[in-house]
């Protein structure tokens, strides 16, 4: 009953251990924090989308301003070719005099720059040359002559500003021979529109910073009207007025509020490649920025492809920082609510840590008391079954007195052996030689011990330790320790069913002879002893010694921590 109600509270303790080791004192808090920076990025993550979103729509809308200024800005020229057709629709014959004024009056260059001058290209149909040459000599141009006339001949008569004429000698030159030229003057021809060339290296590029260039064609037709058909168009066509552009110089005219907000573009005729590229800003256009876009223009029968991106000194929205700021804020809270959740888990462990102390030293207290009150009864029951058996065989006081306290002192020893483990047990092999040493001692030429170590139970150990007493007290009386010669072998074996198996061995006494009545010392060794082991003695009275054979299963392996008091060094 003792046992069953020790394993009870050993098994109290155990399970309240457990209960504190298997609660996860940094996993909530741990799970509090990844899941507040889970939640954080995700957050930062949206904020940071919603952030570009609104960046990219900003940056679109700079980037559309942009397109606007240039498609405009180029529509305003459309115009003014169409004011210099329409001059030549007014008078069939527009003289030098009356171009240059219409020239000085809108002040193209003047107000917009990036267009070298404004001009008109006369179609020169077979044999009206020898005409247009003297015509231009009687208006001032001594030094007019039709360069290239081979083919069809579209010869510039025209030019203004005076310094754009006087610093190359374009008057006279065949426009339609070139290519690029050509497919512009045909188209225009052919729909009766402006139309823009592609890129090509004007006639009157003179500066040193030479720049891709481009021109616009308006047609002007004979009669002031554009005719309805095709073939009209091509057999009445009278000429062009035109402007011949510098690229670079047009874009940073009309884009200068792009680079002041940090923007990059390139500007290509057609297609982006190296061979369209019309001009690119300042600075590097590697592309990346996250901030980019693309647009294209539908200019007079031609389309340019505009590449813009944001450079370092772009302008960015005042939420740029938003993102980081909503990062380190969310960071730092669940940091902290984490830090408050583990203060918590802490004290909360330390309470429970507490109230399992209590309840351990409560049920260590009780079974202490229990244990005490067992033991005590035990003892009390031992001395007085020792003193009604001393009584009963002593012959006289004085043997009454000797065997008592021998046995006294018997029970003490392995009373000794127990207090000083803290009634853990005791090893056999020190139990048997606690109580042999006042015999002789042990392991000497007189006495022999031999066995593996094996860890006894309290009872046990009491149990045996009064065994062997007896055992000793007979074979000092009347045993192998009686006389000089006689000796005393102890031996033991553990099988793997955990069954130990003692023998106690006398050799080289007195012959022995079985005695006619069992003494209080077989009884305690035979009865006793089997039944406080639950298990077999056997104890023979050979001729050559006493042989006593003690044989009773030991706990399972493990079971000893039941036999540890609670509180005890476990």
């Amino acid at each position: 009953m003792l046992r069953s109600g020790k394993a009870l509270a050993i098994e109290l303790l155990r399970w309240a251990r457990g209960r504190i080791r298997s609660w996860p004192s940094l996993a909530l808090p741990a799970l509090i924090v990844v899941a507040g920076l889970i939640m954080t990025v995700a957050g930062g993550y949206q904020i940071e989308q919603g952030r570009q979103a609104r960046e990219q729509m900003r940056f679109d809308g700079v980037v559309d301003q942009a397109n606007d200024a240039v498609a405009g800005r180029l529509e305003t020229y459309i115009a003014v070719l169409r004011a210099g057709a329409g001059l030549f629709a007014a008078s069939q014959d527009v003289s030098l005099t009356e171009f240059r004024a219409f020239a000085e009056r809108v002040e193209l260059t003047r107000r917009y720059l990036g267009v070298q001058g404004i001009g008109y290209s006369a179609r020169v149909l077979p044999g009206e040359a020898d005409a247009l040459v003297a015509r231009m000599h009687a208006e001032g141009e001594s030094e007019f002559k039709l360069q290239d006339p081979n083919g069809e001949v579209h010869a510039i008569i025209y030019l203004e500003p005076a310094e754009l004429r006087e610093a190359v000698v374009a008057p006279g030159f065949n426009m339609h021979r070139f290519p690029v030229r050509r497919e512009a003057m045909d188209r225009a021809r052919d729909t009766g529109l402006p139309a823009l060339s592609g890129k090509v290296e004007v006639v009157q590029e003179v500066a040193q910073d030479k720049q891709a260039g481009f021109l616009i064609y308006e047609p002007v037709y004979r009669g002031g009207t554009v005719p309805e058909t095709l073939a009209e168009r091509r057999e009445t066509l009278q000429g062009f007025v035109y402007t011949p552009f510098r690229a670079g110089d047009l874009l940073k005219s009309v884009l200068p509020s792009a680079g002041r907000a940090g923007l990059a573009y390139a500007v290509y005729d057609g297609e982006p490649s190296a061979e369209t590229l019309l001009y690119h800003s300042s600075g590097s256009f590697a592309g990346g920025s996250s901030l980019a876009a693309t647009r294209t223009l539908d200019i007079a029968g031609r389309t340019w492809t505009i590449l813009y991106h944001a450079r370092e000194g772009y302008e960015r929205g005042s939420d740029a920082g938003l993102t980081w700021v909503f990062l380190g804020t969310g960071t730092l809270v669940s940091l902290l609510i984490g830090f408050i959740t583990w203060r918590q888990v802490s004290a909360r462990l330390a309470a429970e840590r507490e109230i399992v102390a209590r309840i351990a030293a409560e049920a260590h207290q009780k079974l202490l008391l229990d244990e005490l009150n067992h033991r005590v009864k035990n003892t009390l029951a031992t001395v007085q079954s020792i003193a009604a058996q001393s009584l009963r065989h002593g012959a006289d006081v004085s043997s009454v007195r000797d065997s008592f306290e021998a046995r006294l002192i018997a029970l003490s020893q392995a009373h000794n052996l127990l207090t000083r483990d803290n009634w853990r047990g005791a090893s056999l092999a020190e139990l048997v030689k606690t109580e042999l040493v006042p015999y002789g001692g042990a392991n000497g030429e007189r006495m022999r011990i031999s066995g593996q170590e094996v860890w006894l139970a309290p009872s046990t150990a009491v149990a045996l330790g009064m065994a062997f007493h007896e055992l000793a007290t007979n074979a000092v009386k009347y045993g192998a320790l009686s006389g000089p010669e006689g000796r005393v072998d102890v031996s033991w074996t553990v099988t793997d069913e955990r069954q130990l198996r003692i023998v106690w061995s006398e050799q080289g006494g007195p012959v022995v002879t079985k005695p006619d009545r069992r003494g209080f010392g077989s009884r305690v060794i035979v009865g006793g002893l089997a039944h406080q082991l639950d298990g077999v003695v056997d104890l023979a009275f050979a001729p050559t010694g006493v042989v006593c054979t003690i044989v009773f299963k030991l706990p399972p392996s493990g079971a000893e921590e039941q036999m540890l008091p609670l509180g005890s060094a476990a």
